[in-house]
């Protein structure tokens, strides 16, 4: 379904420890690519570490529309991401997306 407001997307992984040192590299990547490259279309893009288990990240994204998430999943940044993944790098991942409602600069 399309949705009219920002897209937020929340993605949990689980990485493989020997492989967190390029998984923080590919994410700085990523990060810094959706933010600067993206013509606007990424507003936020947060890595987030869990405090107990050290090999857990979440990411919190915002996306001005559904445009820019397709948009995002066609660009050399995230492209990265993806051979990470194709790699073995992530051991599971769960995603939601939701409809932004209320925050900086949505209403």
């Amino acid at each position: 379904a399309t949705m009219p407001g920002p897209i937020t997307v929340f993605v949990t992984v689980t990485i493989k420890e020997d492989m967190i040192p390029r998984f923080i590299e590919v994410m700085k990547e990523d990060v810094v690519g959706s933010l600067e490259r993206e013509n606007g279309g990424c507003l936020r893009f947060d890595v987030l570490k869990s405090p107990d288990k050290p090999n857990v990240f979440h990411f919190y994204e915002m996306y001005k529309d559904d445009a820019a998430a397709k948009f995002h999943k066609e660009q050399p940044h995230y492209l990265s991401w993806a051979k990470f993944k194709e790699d073995g790098g992530v051991l599971s991942q769960e995603v939601g997306k939701f409809e932004a409602v209320l925050g900086p600069g949505i209403a």
